[in-house]
Order: structure tokens, then sequence, then C-alpha cells
């Protein structure tokens, strides 16, 4: 039976982690279909926007299996940590609810943007990095600057909600409510309104709003979105007076769907991207 599922609905992809029975928690089989399902994802041109989430009561508790072994197990182990932290310049979410820890931690961090339920507690402690490789810390580091990064690691602390939402560890959070009364999306042709940092959906659950929150992205340029993910991403420890001179991938400004854009504000309508 899989333990990682792939299913795209509307240019919105969503991976889930399928083994609730023991916390969606890592084991090699899982590693290698997390990564296959990953690249599958950055190769399919019908997706733009992946949502990762977790099925049950928790995202991912860890990692199941030992550290020891054959040293060539022990090399997959390190390869496909976390599902091989594959590359794309698509936006990806990581949908979190329950226990999010170690492993767990390591893919939510891999994610561009993360967002949580009410339900969610997040542990980044040494005791959690099961042998694995510390890419955790690597991502604590430059997401929540290094004093917070190691007080979340060395504390033992678990975050609810509403800390990792002031820390930084999440950009939105997800709750249950009436859609017609809290709708943030403009529904006439332009403009769309801001996004908000509460996400309700009539469900209530992480992975609705992360649905929600990839619809929102679609509504914007792919190719936009695209160069400038993998320009940000580029820049990272590069000097300024270079970084700003970074342009990477395909100019948007050359693009079809600049045109489209163009075309759609002058028309009053919404624009319909084909992401070339």
């Amino acid at each position: 039976m899989a333990q990682v599922t792939y299913q795209v609905d509307d240019r919105v992809a969503v991976v889930t982690l399928q083994a609730p029975e023991r916390g969606n928690s890592f084991n090699p089989d899982m590693r290698r279909e997390l990564y296959h399902a990953l690249v599958r994802f950055r190769d399919d041109d019908d997706a733009w926007v992946l949502v990762v989430s977790g099925d049950g009561a928790d995202f991912c508790t860890g990692s199941f299996d030992e550290h020891s072994g054959s040293h060539q197990s022990r090399r997959d182990r390190a390869t496909y940590w976390a599902g091989g932290q594959v590359e794309t310049p698509k936006p990806t979410i990581a949908v979190v609810q329950g226990v999010c820890q170690g492993e767990g931690m390591a893919l939510a961090l891999s994610c561009d943007l993360r967002l949580a339920d009410d339900s969610v507690s997040f542990q980044a402690g040494l005791d959690t990095m099961a042998g694995g490789p510390n890419v955790a810390g690597v991502w604590l580091v430059n997401l929540l600057g290094q004093s917070a990064a190691f007080d979340l690691m060395w504390s033992r602390a678990r975050l609810d909600a509403a800390a990792a939402l002031r820390l930084g560890l999440v950009n939105r959070l997800v709750s249950q409510g009436d859609i017609k009364e809290n709708a943030n999306i403009d529904e006439g042709p332009l403009p769309m309104l801001p996004m908000q940092q509460i996400i309700i959906t009539l469900e209530g659950t992480a992975v609705s709003g992360g649905i929600k929150l990839a619809r929102e992205l679609l509504l914007y340029a792919p190719v936009t979105r695209s160069f400038q993910k993998e320009t940000a991403y580029r820049s990272i420890g590069v000097p300024f007076h270079y970084a700003q001179t970074l342009e990477v991938g395909p100019n948007p400004y050359a693009s079809e769907d600049r045109i489209e854009g163009t075309r759609a504000f002058v028309e009053k309508r919404r624009p319909v991207w084909r992401n070339r």
C-alpha cells in the first residue's frame, strides 16, 4: 500500500503522507515515495502549486526507523531525508496539524510557506533529529535568525499555533467559519485583495486552508512567481551588490502571460494564465 499519494486538481497538486497509524513518521519506503512524488510535481506541467499534507491527527511525528544498518542504508537515509529536498521553482505549501517534529519539521521547513490549524505542536529539539542530517537547523537559522533558531532547538520547547505565527515559523493560520462573511478574494475582475493572516474555511482544517491559499496564489502569473522564487533562493548568502543583479530563469516581462495580464487589465477581466 502506498504511503504517499499524489493528486492534481485544477493546477493544485496535493501530496499526502499516508501512515496515520504511526503519526506519518518516516521509514525508508515513505522517504523514497515522497521523493518521487516531489520529482513528479517538479516535472508536472499541469501542476503549478504544491500542498504537502499528512493524513490523520498529526502532520509527521518524526522518523520510524533506526539510523543504524549498512553503509548504503545510512547513505540512502541521508539522501532521501524528508523527501530529499527536491528543488522546484513552483510554490510549495506545507499544511500542518497536530505534531510536527524531527524529520516532519524538516519537511515543513523545506516548503516555501507553512500553514497550520489550532491543533499544531512544533518541536525542533536536538533529541528529535533521530540521527538524520540536520537540515532543520539550517532552515531554522535562515528563516528565524540565529538566536531564535538556537533557542528553539536547545530549549526543547513545543510551539503552539499562535507562538509559531509570532515567531515566523508559520505564515498563515486556518480557522473554521463562514467563508462568505470572511471572503478575501474580490469577486470582480480586478484587483485581488491582500491575502489574510487567518484563512477561513468551512472545514477549518489545515489542508482546506492550504488549498485555499494555493488557489489564491494561482490568481497571479505563475511565470512571475517562479522568477521571484528562483531569484530569492539563489541570492541567499550572495553579496548584495551582486545579488541585486541576479536574473534567474526566463524573464517574465518577455512572457506570453505578461501580454495576457495587460490585455485582461484593459478588458477588465481576470487573466487566463498559460505559464509561458
